[in-house]
């Protein structure tokens, strides 16, 4: 299963990835900030980055190909809703290119995520709010989250329209009360954690409903994971919602309890319908939906992390700005706009200054300072700054001439028209032509700067693409080398000896399953079964002989030929099991202890029982054989074994210790002329347990081979030995 998941990197996102992770399905997320494409997602196959309004999100459809898309809608901890109507606008325009996008890729499910906020909105009082201006107190704050609100239920809208319209699978899930444990406070919701914020911050505490019904985040996690595995599902709108309660006032009381104060309440109910709402179908008519944690569990977690760690639930104040820079603040647009007219008077004077040495000289009286004023303004400001310039040349020009004429006469004079045109022709055509310039450089950086980002998003996506591709190489060139692999194990297991099969199908479940703690039991009756091989010591952990059946989950599924998840973790169960049968009944136990929690699904379960059935004939051969030897192969009257056959095992088992697959130990007991060999090992073998092996390689010495145990157990045996008045000596080998 391939699942598309678009959201920020909060804790709604993040458990439900930890979720599809564990079900084994591959997890790809959509996130608005690029920044968090980079490391921001644990356990997902790829992480992409991309604004939702961006015409490459059909692309990322395209090559995700999912079977599930998810968008956190409600929860998604990207969108920032103090921006208010613009941040609402960039929502809805999201969804519907998620929505176009799914559409197009033509199959598959799309899952939007809704919350109960869009109680606290309605078409009225969304109109109204939208004409109120930015504040800075908590009433502020309050209407980013009615703008949330409304973006929300609007979601529903487009979704429920798109559905219709288009006759494609896509649901709305409306989660009622959910309950989280916040990461930040911009995570904080449900009404018991936003009571412990109120009463903290204003000693008050608004009540919404009579009732509290939390839903834990991982119960609406499982409820959203079966939706998405849900064959067909008649209605577009449900709500998830949990159907145990607890008393409000109960939640008041413990919630003032942990602040230690007394607060106020108000009754502030939520709206329950309006013109604009739809109606949603309860989820629990159509699928079965779990509810595992009450809701005093729930409020005492909540109260618990908010004594513990409340910078999770309540923001540092920010501290008001000085009275300096908010002055600075307000007037900062008007300061900008009058700035270059300042500038240019400030440049006016030098050249007025200098308009008035050089007005009679014989060497400069050519020069027209105030033409060269205006055509620097021009090259600097442009057509505006190059206006005001020429206005400011002609009233020093006019303030230089009053000094000799009347103000009559200058006014009669056509050569001081001729020269205002000059300065406004040149100035206004160089300004012109600077304007001109500088939007043509703009316009290219602009151009340069978007065609820049959608080459790096193109290349995102081919650097994405690339990496698929050479995983699924990979994965090609793994799965062929898998297949040749398992005909090797196979080939190997047949060739092996029948007493070197055990220890040999440990190394290969351990090495298919990577996993570094395997133990295979042999099953000597209907109760009991004895450690044949482990790969570490840490698979022996429940004895060298267990009593099988008082494991009564891991038996009962092993019993109807399932492979055994400890999906619960119960105590000193193994992680996986699998039993290898023959004729009906169980032969030998297979048991997996190191396995991480996300490989514990469907998939792995399967290639353990792929892995069982291979080793399967090996392994009942080797079980038949070692079974044909203490039964045949003993020196004739007694319960010792013959030279060879002893051999062979003390072989095998020395081996299997070097290669850390077993333990042994050898045990050489001399034996006197006060009794025969026979007397001897009649004697000894009732000291041994039935996993232990008795021989004689004719050498007037037996030999007790004690299987699975170390020297510092087997030095209880020598002590039995010793009371019997033998004389013995620890060996490695024979």
């Amino acid at each position: 299963m391939r699942v598309l998941i678009i959201g920020g990197t909060g804790t709604v996102s993040m458990e439900i990835i930890q979720k599809f992770s564990k079900e084994g399905a591959r997890v790809y997320t959509l996130s608005r900030e690029k920044s968090e494409k980079k490391g921001g997602f644990s356990r997902v196959y790829e992480s992409y980055g991309f604004a939702y309004d961006n015409a490459y999100i059909k692309e990322v459809f395209e090559s995700v190909n999912p079977d599930i898309t998810i968008f956190t809608g409600a929860f998604d901890t990207s969108f920032h809703w103090e921006n208010g109507y613009s941040e609402t606008i960039e929502f809805g325009n999201g969804l519907y290119n998620f929505l176009n996008a799914f559409y197009v890729l033509g199959h598959g499910r799309f899952i939007y995520l809704s919350s109960d906020d869009i109680e606290d909105i309605t078409e009225q009082k969304f109109r109204e709010l939208a004409h109120e201006k930015k504040d800075d107190d908590d009433n502020y704050i309050k209407n980013s989250q009615l703008f949330k609100a409304y973006a929300i239920k609007k979601g529903e809208n487009i979704c429920g329209n798109f559905r219709n319209s288009t006759m494609s699978d896509v649901i709305s899930l409306r989660v009622n009360n959910l309950c989280l444990l916040p990461a930040n406070p911009s995570e904080v919701m449900g009404d018991c954690a936003k009571m412990l914020v109120e009463g903290y911050k204003k000693n008050t505490i608004t009540i919404r409903q009579m009732g509290y019904s939390p839903l834990y985040i991982a119960d609406m996690v499982m409820a959203l994971y079966n939706v998405s595995c849900a064959s067909h599902l008649e209605e577009g709108l449900f709500v998830l919602q949990s159907d145990k309660i607890i008393s409000t006032s109960a939640v008041v009381k413990m919630v003032s309890e942990a602040l230690n104060k007394p607060c106020k309440t108000i009754e502030n109910p939520r709206v329950t319908q309006d013109d604009f709402a739809i109606e949603a179908v309860d989820l629990s008519t159509q699928l079965k939906v779990s509810i595992f944690k009450n809701p005093k569990a729930c409020v005492d977690e909540t109260i618990k992390l908010f004594k513990e760690k409340p910078e999770r639930f309540i923001a540092e104040e920010v501290k008001p700005d000085s009275f300096v820079k908010r002055i600075w603040q307000k007037f900062k647009p008007l300061i900008l706009a009058i700035l270059p007219f300042i500038e240019n008077m400030l440049l006016f004077i030098p050249f007025f200054m200098i308009n008035n040495r050089v007005t009679g000289s014989a060497y400069f009286a050519k020069l027209d300072p105030y033409l060269l004023f205006v055509i620097l303004a021009a090259l600097v400001y442009g057509q505006q700054q190059a206006a005001f310039s020429a206005i400011l040349s002609v009233a020093g020009y006019m303030f230089r001439q009053a000094y000799g004429r009347t103000g009559f006469d200058i006014m009669l004079d056509y050569n001081t028209y001729v020269w205002i045109a000059q300065l406004i022709i040149v100035g206004m055509s160089v300004g012109y032509l600077r304007d001109k310039i500088k939007l043509i450089k703009d316009d290219k950086t602009d151009e340069s700067a978007y065609l820049g980002s959608r080459l790096k998003d193109v290349e995102d996506i081919n650097t994405i693409n690339v990496k698929i591709k050479d995983e699924l190489e990979t994965q090609v060139i793994n799965q062929s080398e898998s297949l040749g692999k398992i005909f090797e194990i196979t080939s190997t297991l047949d060739s092996d000896a029948p007493e070197e099969v055990y220890f040999h199908a440990a190394e290969v479940v351990s090495q298919l399953m990577g996993c570094k703690d395997v133990a295979i039991y042999n099953v000597s009756n209907r109760s009991f079964a004895r450690l044949m091989s482990m790969t570490s010591d840490n698979a022996r952990k429940l004895g060298n002989s267990i009593e099988y059946t008082k494991y009564d989950e891991m038996y009962e599924e092993l019993k109807q030929g399932r492979v055994f998840m400890n999906r619960k973790l119960l105590r000193d169960y193994p992680l996986m099991a699998v039993a290898i049968s023959e004729n009906s009944e169980l032969n030998s136990i297979i048991m997996l202890w190191d396995m991480p929690l996300e490989r514990m699904n469907l998939s792995q379960s399967n290639r353990l029982k792929v892995i069982s059935y291979i080793i399967q004939n090996a392994v009942i051969k080797a079980d038949r054989y070692i079974n044909m030897l203490e039964s045949e192969r003993y020196i004739e009257g007694t319960r010792v074994l013959e030279p060879n056959a002893f051999r062979t095992l003390v072989n095998a088992f020395v081996a299997a210790r070097q290669k850390h697959l077993a333990d042994c130990s050898i045990i050489k007991v001399s034996v006197d002329g006060t009794m025969t060999l026979n007397e001897a090992g009649e004697k000894m073998a009732k000291l041994l347990r039935t996993t232990d092996y008795l021989g004689s390689l004719n050498d007037s010495h037996l030999y007790i081979l004690l299987a699975n145990t170390n020297s510092t157990d087997a030095t209880y045996v020598a002590k039995r030995i010793k009371d019997l008045g033998l004389r013995y000596e620890m060996i490695t080998r024979i």
